[in-house]
Order: structure tokens, then C-alpha cells, then sequence
């Protein structure tokens, strides 16, 4: 049975949204057009971090684990012949939200502090932040 999920970062969307609206409404209360685009850009920025980091996805299939931000803009692939172990984690905080490399490990994740942490043939480790970390551990064991 394949393992599909995907995550919804409400606290990076409520986030994004609020200080794009502020840059939005800052613009508009400015007299002279040449000091709104510096807050349009802003906004615009935030948008596009609201898209792409509003979602995390994660596909576990016979021979190939995959996860993406967003609408999958950026993806991720590993073959499951080259898992050689999974642990449920729990991140400490200042790891944040994102696409992280740590000591030993790279982490994706949208919001919160649990993960499954994958290890690798050649030693290295893949967290993967989920709001699933049972589901998707027993997904992979299988």
C-alpha cells in the first residue's frame, strides 16, 4: 500500500499572508509612488514563499521515496534499496522551517518539531518534517 501525505504549514501561511497585507496596505497609505515598490517587492516576495513553502508532500511507493514543497517546484527523490534506517526525531527548534543542512543531515520541513530521519547507505541522513511521524515510519519500514 503506498503512503501519500501532505502537511499544511498554517503558521508560515497565516505568517506570509499578514506581513504581505501590512506591506500591501503600507504601500497604498504612501504618498509618493517611488517609496511603494520597495513594499510591493516585499509582498510579492512573501507571496511566493507562501506558495511554495505553504505544503509539504511526501510519496512512499514500492522502490522510491519522494517529497516537494508547494505546488513542487522543488522535489526530492531516494531510492529505497538505499534506506538503511528510519527513526522518528523530534528537531530542536532553531533547526526552523525550510530546507536546512545540519551536522550530518538535511532537513525539509514546513512546520513543527517532528520528523522521520532516514539513514543512508553512504552514512548520510535525510529529516523529513511531518505531522505523520508514525505513518510515515511504519511506510517506510515496510
Amino acid at each position: 500500500m503506498p503512503y501519500h501525505h501532505t502537511q499544511i504549514a498554517f503558521i508560515t501561511l497565516a505568517g506570509t499572508i499578514a506581513a504581505g497585507l501590512v506591506c500591501i496596505v503600507g504601500a497604498a497609505l504612501l504618498r509618493r509612488p517611488a517609496a511603494r515598490w520597495p513594499l510591493g517587492i516585499v509582498a510579492a516576495i512573501l507571496l511566493a514563499v507562501a506558495v511554495i513553502f505553504s505544503t509539504l508532500t511526501v510519496d512512499v511507493g514500492e522502490n522510491e521515496v519522494s517529497w516537494y514543497f508547494g505546488p513542487g517546484f522543488w522535489s526530492y527523490r531516494l531510492d529505497r534499496a538505499d534506506v538503511q534506517g528510519v527513526a522518528i526525531v523530534r528537531n530542536p527548534w532553531q533547526y526552523g522551517w525550510g530546507i536546512r543542512i545540519g551536522p550530518g543531515f538535511r532537513l525539509y520541513n514546513v512546520q513543527g518539531l517532528d520528523a522521520v530521519q532516514i539513514r543512508l547507505k553512504g552514512g548520510q541522513f535525510r529529516r523529513i518534517g511531518t505531522d505523520d511521524p508514525q505513518g510515515l515510519a511504519a511506510a517506510l519500514k515496510r
